[in-house]
C-alpha cells in the first residue's frame, strides 16, 4: 500500500461521538422543533438560521438533532469564558470527527499535548520576522493573477480568489508553484466539506468504513489531495535545506521528541492548506462584495493606495500607511467571518451564563452572530469600516468581534492571513478595476463561510504590471 493509501486509511474518525449525548440543562430556554427529529430539519435547510432564530431568544439558546442537544452561544461575554476563561474545561467539538479523514491529527482537530507540541513546533513559522519574508510572494502572486484580467473580463471573484490565495500558499506555505494544481485542490476541498456537512446533518449515522456516498465522496476528496500534500513533502524532504517557507519548516523541526514524520507534516498541511488558503480567499471575496455595494468605500480604498503607493508594488512595511485597507478588511470579516461558528464539548459540569452546563454539553459559538448585534455593533448590518480603525477597537472590548477565535487555539496564522489579505486587497485596487454583478449573494455555511454560487464580476487592468 503507497503512503498516500496507509495516511488516507488510517485518517478515521475517532470512536468518541456526540450521538449518544443526551445531557440537558433545563434552565436554558430551548428552540422550539418537532417531535423526535427536534430541530434537525430546520438545520439541514439553514445552519446560519437556526442559530439567528436561537440568537433572537436569548443569550443561551438549546436546540436538537434528534436526542443530541447543542446549545448556541450569541453573547460576547460567555463566549469569551468558553474559549478564554474556561477554556480547559473544553475540548473540540466531536463533530470534527467528521473532518479527521481530510485533516487528521493537524492543529484543527488535535487535542492534549499533541497540540501543545505541534502548536510550539509551527510557531517559529508565523513569528513577525519570518512573516515579512512571506510579503513578496502575496504581492508578486496577485499581481499574477490580476495580469490575466483582460479588458471587462467576466470572472467568478470567488473562483479567482481561490486560484490567488493557493498560489499564494504554495509560495508562502509550501515553497512551491501549485497553480496546477488548483483544480485539484479546489475540487477536493470542496467535496471534502460537502461530505463533512452531508454527516453532519444526517439523522442516520454509521461508521466511516461503510460505502455509504458521503463516505465514499470524503476517500475520494482526501485521495486527490494526498496526492498534491505527499508531493510536496518529498520534493521538501529531497531540497533538506530552510527555504524560507512553512513547509520547509516543520520538516526541519526538532524538540525532545525528535522531528515530525511525514503523516505528522501531512496533516499540518492540509490543516494549513484548508485554513491559509480557503479563508483568505473568502474574506477577500466578501470583502470586494462589500465594496461593490459601497462604492464610496471603493472609492477610498483606490484614492489610499494610490496616495501611498504613487504606482509602486505594495510591501509589508506600507501597511501601517493603509489603515483603510484593513478596515475594509476588518468589516468584511465583521459581516462575513470565513470562520463563522466555533464548537466546543464540556469535559466537566460547568456554569456558563449562570445555566449549568452538564459535562459533555456541545456548545457552538455562534461568531457571526455576535458580530451582527446591535448592542455591539450600532447598525449590524451596515458596512462601515470605520469602526475597524484602532481608536475604535480600544473602545469596545476586543471579543465583540473573533474572525480568528479566541483563547489558547486562537489561529496560530491570523497575523500571516490579515497581511495577505491587506497585500493583495491594495495590489487588486491599484492593478485592477473590479465591477461586481450582484448586489445580493446568500451565505452557504460549509467548514468556511462562502458566497452561495460565487460572485460574478467584469474586471480590467487600471495599470500595467
Amino acid at each position: 500500500m503507497s503512503q498516500a493509501a496507509t495516511a488516507t486509511a488510517s485518517a478515521r474518525p475517532p470512536t468518541r461521538s456526540f450521538l449518544t449525548r443526551s445531557a440537558v440543562s433545563p434552565t436554558v430556554p430551548l428552540l422550539p422543533g418537532v417531535p423526535v427529529l427536534g430541530n434537525l430539519l430546520a438545520f439541514r435547510k439553514d445552519r446560519l438560521g437556526i442559530h439567528d432564530d436561537a440568537a433572537a431568544l436569548g443569550p443561551i439558546v438549546r436546540f436538537s438533532l434528534v436526542h443530541i442537544p447543542v446549545y448556541s452561544v450569541s453573547d460576547a461575554d460567555i463566549a469569551h469564558e468558553v474559549l478564554v476563561t474556561q477554556a480547559a474545561a473544553f475540548t473540540k467539538s466531536a463533530g470534527l470527527q467528521f473532518l479527521v479523514p481530510l485533516l487528521g491529527d493537524g492543529l484543527l482537530t488535535a487535542e492534549g499535548d499533541h497540540h501543545k507540541r505541534h502548536r510550539k513546533l509551527l510557531a517559529p513559522a508565523f513569528a513577525p520576522k519570518r512573516l515579512a519574508a512571506y510579503g513578496d510572494h502575496m504581492v508578486e502572486e496577485t499581481r499574477r493573477q490580476c495580469a490575466s484580467w483582460g479588458a471587462g473580463k467576466l470572472v467568478d471573484l470567488s473562483h479567482e480568489m481561490m486560484e490567488m490565495t493557493l498560489a499564494i500558499a504554495g509560495k508562502t506555505l509550501f515553497g512551491a508553484d501549485v497553480r496546477s494544481d488548483a483544480r485539484t485542490v479546489g475540487d477536493g476541498l470542496e467535496m471534502a466539506m460537502r461530505s463533512m456537512v452531508q454527516s453532519l446533518t444526517s439523522p442516520i449515522q454509521a461508521p466511516y468504513e461503510w460505502p455509504l456516498p458521503r463516505h465514499v465522496k470524503m476517500r475520494r476528496a482526501v485521495k486527490m489531495l494526498d496526492e498534491v500534500v505527499y508531493r510536496l513533502i518529498a520534493d521538501g524532504r529531497r531540497s533538506g535545506t530552510d527555504r524560507g517557507d512553512v513547509l520547509s519548516m516543520l520538516l526541519l523541526a526538532q524538540d525532545e521528541e525528535g522531528g515530525m514524520t511525514d503523516r505528522e507534516v501531512r496533516d499540518e498541511v492540509m490543516t494549513l492548506m484548508l485554513a491559509g488558503h480557503e479563508t483568505t480567499a473568502n474574506a477577500l471575496t466578501w470583502t470586494w462584495y462589500e465594496l461593490g455595494r459601497n462604492p464610496d468605500a471603493m472609492a477610498k480604498l483606490v484614492a489610499e493606495v494610490d496616495r501611498v503607493l504613487g504606482g509602486r508594488a505594495v510591501t509589508a512595511d506600507d501597511l501601517p500607511a493603509l489603515p483603510w485597507t484593513a478596515a475594509v478588511i476588518d468589516e468584511s470579516m465583521r459581516l462575513h467571518p470565513p470562520a463563522y461558528q466555533t464548537g466546543r464539548e464540556a469535559k466537566q459540569d460547568i456554569t456558563l451564563g449562570g445555566h449549568a452546563i452538564p459535562a459533555g454539553s456541545i456548545v457552538a459559538i455562534n461568531i457571526r452572530g455576535i458580530h451582527r448585534r446591535a448592542d455591539y455593533f450600532p447598525a449590524p448590518l451596515a458596512f462601515r469600516p470605520e469602526r475597524m480603525f484602532a481608536e475604535a477597537k480600544k473602545a469596545r472590548p476586543r471579543h465583540h468581534c473573533l474572525p480568528f477565535g479566541a483563547g489558547p487555539r486562537v489561529c496560530i496564522g491570523s497575523h500571516f492571513a490579515l497581511m495577505e489579505a491587506q497585500l493583495a486587497l491594495a495590489t487588486m485596487a491599484q492593478q485592477a478595476k473590479v465591477h461586481t454583478l450582484a448586489t445580493r449573494v446568500e451565505p452557504e455555511p460549509l467548514v468556511t463561510l462562502r458566497p452561495r454560487g460565487g460572485l460574478p464580476a467584469r474586471v480590467s487592468r487600471r495599470i500595467a504590471s
